[in-house]
């Protein structure tokens, strides 16, 4: 496959254009001659497009790294228990506040959810997966058999328990949070099977954390600057508010991450938190409040001169009550004194509620005190207890732009040594509260530590030479609390009653339904809070819908209510809530807002687009508004926008709006979405997609849209730092004598994804995990799998062979690990096996068993051994063994001169990899004496999870409104940040005939010249995309640079 790829992609010359240079913007149209016409379009998408209905990822079976399909074969003879255990082993912050394991298990593991229909659907997939073109496929890889005794024997109920802290309890770390083991011997290999699915309680807990943390230092200043009321009247509880939602890299992470945070605060714009909340956690009313707020499109829609009138509507649209406006457009110091300080004083000072101004740019903590000062020489001040001066009741600042856990305290002080007070002040945060942080901020783990082989309870420890900081707890475990400091017993020797461990979940039922009330306490550190010993009512939906079950229950009409199921699916809600009210602040008479995206730099200045056809497909076509919808988020919408003072104001959520769509629509939306072909690669200021409502009446929903379509920048950005790190592995096999890699497409398979457990959710790893294989062919992360296949029409878009991982090491005891490793040759007597070496010695491994006891049978095996180092210090780990292996089992020289162990023989670095480390470790074998080929890597976190919108600095904007009968060009051009600056009209995206892509603004572009491409229209996708076309794009660019 990844040959005949290839050789399609050279064998089209005449389709290679080289990519030159940089241009965001052309001052006027370049002559039609002077540019590349688009290629005519061949994907046009049938009538029967099929939307992605359901939660197509819920399938148990393949909620997994794919590899683990493969470990009931390694374990030793005899197994009947495996006994594991999560915790943070150390990290950013010594308190952990743990959350978010109920929701994992609600959605994914309570009821009958091993179906015959996800059996066999797994086992397609897996087939294909495990195929190699030389060796075939292993029949007995996936353990079809046990799979069908649960089925049959346990009604598709999970045989497994787990222990947890309660939710929302704070415990040191490097302390176990949760135990799981199986509870019926046949399924020993079920307990490490669903770790893949349970260690992405990293990200809530994370999130949970980290906000955590937050809280405790804006408390402190609140009381330092003489302002304690506020934390006493639980006004503290607004002072950080979540603007993440588009930030992070999916819907289902803005929910669990947004969710992590509400644990903290009150504060959220991101409505998927809200509905996670009430849906997995009881919460009865609403999690968290928002008020209404403008953004930039609404602001910059009425033009320069018009600024001054759309603050004063802000004000008269919103009476009363708490309003914030963005105020950084052009000129935010003009804002403050001129139109804030000045035209519209006397209206803030009598108007019931207070304004909140809003700059969105500039150098930071300066900026806030720019501000500050700005706002005190028109309005004033008093002075705190503290003598800190506090702005009047009628106005206060918040500060979205920029904040994170450390700019936020460094603003704070400053404002406390420029003797303001921290009241203020509140803050906004996005990406940075939910985006940047991985599964190494806490060093969060899971282990096997204990084990039963021949009925005798075995102690399994992980013990690396290498890192000590990697050793694991050994036996079974109890956490226990004693004189007020966190305890984890080991090897059974702590006391079952002192157990701070509740079993939550047992053989496929939840035990304990947690609230998000009670949670709460927790986290604040209230003493004795237990949650009440009430019956479970919780029923399990049953999401799963592969797009098989979705075309057939189509055909025989019996699909209604299908999307609906799904909470998360409701269109409606799934933006920023602050956008619910945006409809009141554009112009009179406004008919079209037209938006574009566009990466406006970052470290990537290729960048490689992808990921919108998923989001086209799993949220935007068909009949996606309906009246229940509409009725389920005002419900939501009225207590969200409620004030305990001020009410609720009516007009605000535009249930006209909606109905018009559902009842003169079909429920489809009236929006044009035109967009780049997925997997082009364009230089970076470029127009990527634009969107424009289709109806007069609709020109509020182009925008309302963005919070969902801006989750575009994390496929796209994945994709092109893996294409980035593709580029890297080619010249190091070509520099080191290895060309005949590429000419072959083994290349390919150079960067395994290790990423499903590091990613912040099931979606995230779908559409991540997707993305990188546009660039490669190797993965173990399924969930891309089933969206490569169901979304763009590849039956099996990435392979992986059987490997081993350290509880299938471990659990036969250090003195058994030669017998272990012996084990993995006979199990998977031919083809490519991988397994882990450094469980204790990582050179013993290479040199005494691997080198020693079992070189015959390596050498003589019919395949390829690959030995994976997952500990040490990079690049020298890589070096020493490659070393080690040298000297046991010889090299041949490469025609550069390099290096070549024998075919028999690789390594597999999947530790610590990232695009940095991944090209030192390569200079490093190369200056080394090794040729590139003697390695693959394997990238988790770094490859899905530890990049962020900021990283090609991702957005949308509104660059055109027609106002009346009058084309508006809209533009955001802030003093405080030039970088920050929109482009501007109606845009096209033109090619040079020298390769060089440039965005034509104001509307000065030849549209047949244009390569964006309408790909979505009221409801309906006019293209449908193949993943092999996406593939072949992004390889021709490769092929083409120099």
């Amino acid at each position: 496959r990844a040959i005949l790829c290839q050789n399609r992609l050279l064998s089209r010359p005449e389709l290679v254009h080289r990519t030159m240079g940089c241009a965001s913007s052309a001052p006027g149209a370049p002559p039609p001659n002077r540019c590349l016409k688009p290629p005519a379009e061949q994907e046009a998408a049938s009538e029967d497009v099929v939307p992605l209905w359901g939660d197509t990822f819920n399938n148990i079976l393949m909620l997994t790294d794919s590899y683990k399909v493969t470990h009931h074969l390694q374990y030793p003879p005899g197994t009947s228990l495996v006994y594991s255990y999560f915790e943070c082993r150390g990290g950013a912050y010594e308190e952990v506040c743990f959350f978010g394991l109920q929701y994992f298990i609600k959605r994914y593991l309570t009821g009958s959810v091993v179906t015959q229909e996800k059996i066999d659907n797994a086992e397609i997939y897996f087939k294909k997966h495990f195929s190699h073109p030389v060796w075939g496929y292993q029949e007995n890889l996936f353990n079809k058999e046990a799979w069908k005794y649960i089925l049959d024997k346990k009604k598709g109920k999970l045989p497994v328990t787990i222990k947890a802290i309660p939710e929302g309890t704070v415990v040191t770390y490097k302390n176990v949070l949760f135990t799981l083991e199986n509870t019926d011997p046949q399924c020993y290999w079920l307990t490490n099977y669903l770790e893949t699915l349970l260690v992405q309680v990293w990200y809530p807990t994370t999130v949970c954390t980290q906000s955590r943390e937050q809280k405790k230092i804006i408390t402190k200043y609140l009381k330092e600057t003489g302002t304690p009321e506020v934390v006493e009247n639980g006004l503290h509880l607004f002072k950080l508010h979540d603007f993440g939602f588009r930030g992070v890299s999916s819907v289902e992470s803005a929910a669990t991450g947004g969710a992590g945070h509400l644990v903290n605060f009150l504060g959220s714009d991101t409505m998927a938190a809200l509905i996670l909340c009430k849906e997995y956690y009881r919460e009865e009313e609403v999690a968290g409040y928002s008020i209404p707020a403008s953004e930039h499109s609404t602001m910059t829609s009425w033009g320069r001169t018009g600024e001054c009138d759309a603050m004063k509507n802000m004000l008269e649209k919103y009476p009363k009550g708490i309003v914030a406006c963005v105020s950084d457009s052009y000129d935010v110091f003009q804002a403050c004194k001129e139109y804030w300080g000045t035209a519209h004083k006397e209206l803030i000072e009598k108007r019931e509620g207070f304004l909140v101004v809003r700059p969105d740019s500039g150098e930071l903590p300066g900026i806030v005190i720019d501000v500050l000062k700005a706002l005190e020489s028109k309005f004033g001040s008093t002075k705190t207890s503290t003598d800190h001066r506090l702005l009047p009741p009628c106005i206060r600042i918040i500060q979205g732009d920029g904040i994170d856990i450390k700019s936020l305290e460094v603003i704070l002080k400053k404002m406390s040594d420029e003797k303001f007070a921290a009241d203020n002040l509140a803050f906004g945060s996005g990406g940075a509260l939910l985006q940047k942080l991985h599964r190494d901020t806490q060093k969060c783990a899971f282990k096997c530590s204990y084990a039963v082989v021949n009925n005798q309870g075995v102690d399994v420890i992980k013990d690396p030479i290498t890192d000590p900081g990697k050793k694991s707890k050994k036996g079974k475990l109890t956490l226990e609390l004693k004189d007020g400091k966190w305890e984890t017993m080991q090897e059974g020797k702590g006391k079952p009653g002192d157990d701070q461990l509740v079993t939550v979940f047992s053989n496929g039922e939840l035990t304990l339904d947690q609230k998000l009330a009670t949670i709460r306490k927790r986290a604040n550190g209230e003493a004795n809070v237990e949650e009440k010993k009430e019956a479970i009512d919780w029923v399990p939906k049953q999401l799963y819908a592969p797009l098989s079950r979705i075309k057939d229950m189509i055909k025989s009409k019996s699909h209604q209510g299908l999307h609906g199921d799904d909470a998360f699916s409701n269109i409606v809600m799934l933006t920023d809530s602050y956008k619910v009210t945006h409809h009141l602040q554009y112009p009179p008479g406004t008919k079209t807002i037209y938006s574009y995206f566009e990466c406006r730099g970052g470290e990537y200045p290729e960048v490689c687009f992808f990921g919108l056809q998923y989001f086209l497909k799993a949220y935007m076509i068909g009949e996606v508004v309906t009246k229940d919808k509409i009725n389920v988020a005002e419900t939501y919408f009225k207590k969200h926008f409620s004030h305990p003072v001020w009410g609720y104001q009516e007009n605000l959520f535009n249930r006209e709006g909606w109905e018009y769509i559902v009842s003169n629509k079909g429920g489809m939306l009236p929006v044009s979405i035109k967009a780049v072909p997925e997997g082009t690669v364009c230089d970076y200021r470029n127009v990527l997609f634009t969107l424009e409502n289709t109806d007069d009446k609709c020109f509020w929903l182009s925008n309302y849209l963005e919070t969902l379509l801006v989750q575009v920048w994390y496929p796209t950005t994945v994709c092109s730092q893996s294409r980035a790190q593709k580029k890297i592995i080619m010249q190091y096999l070509k520099d080191t004598g290895c060309g005949d890699v590429i000419e072959k497409g083994l290349h390919l398979f150079k960067l395994h994804d290790f990423g499903f457990r590091g990613v912040s959710s099931v979606e995230s790893a779908a559409i991540g995990g997707a993305a990188h294989l546009v660039n490669f062919m190797g993965t173990d992360t399924m969930a891309a799998l089933v969206c490569v296949d169901e979304c763009y029409g590849e039956g099996c878009g990435g392979f992986s062979i059987p490997a081993s991982e350290h509880s299938t090491m471990t659990s036969w005891g250090k003195e058994g690990e030669c017998e272990a490793m012996k084990n993995m040759l006979e199990k998977y007597p031919k083809g490519l096996v991988a397994c882990v070496s450094d469980s204790y010695d990582i050179f013993n491994a290479c040199s005494n068993y691997w080198g020693g006891e079992l070189k015959g049978m390596i050498e003589q095996r019919d395949g390829i051994l690959v030995v994976r180092p997952d500990s040490g210090e990079i690049p020298q780990i890589v070096i020493d063994v490659l070393d080690k292996l040298e000297e046991k089992f010889g090299s041949t020289k490469t025609s550069t001169g390099h290096k070549l162990l024998p075919d028999k023989i690789r390594v597999i670095q999947g530790d610590g990899i990232d695009i940095k480390s991944l090209e030192l470790i390569l200079k490093t074998m190369k200056n080394s004496g090794y040729a590139a080929d003697n390695l693959a890597f394997g990238s988790g976190g770094a490859l899905l999870q530890k990049l962020h919108r900021d990283t090609n600095k991702c957005a949308f904007k509104c660059s055109h409104a027609l106002v009346g009968d009058t084309g508006v060009d809209v533009v955001k051009d802030p003093i405080t940040d030039p970088g920050k600056k929109s482009k501007k009209g109606k845009l096209t995206l033109q090619r040079l005939l020298n390769g060089t892509w440039v965005t034509v603004q104001e509307g000065k572009g030849a549209p047949e010249m244009d390569h964006l491409v309408e790909v979505f229209r009221d409801g309906k996708l006019l293209v449908d995309r193949t993943f092999q076309k996406i593939r072949d794009r992004s390889n021709l660019a490769v092929h083409a640079s120099p």
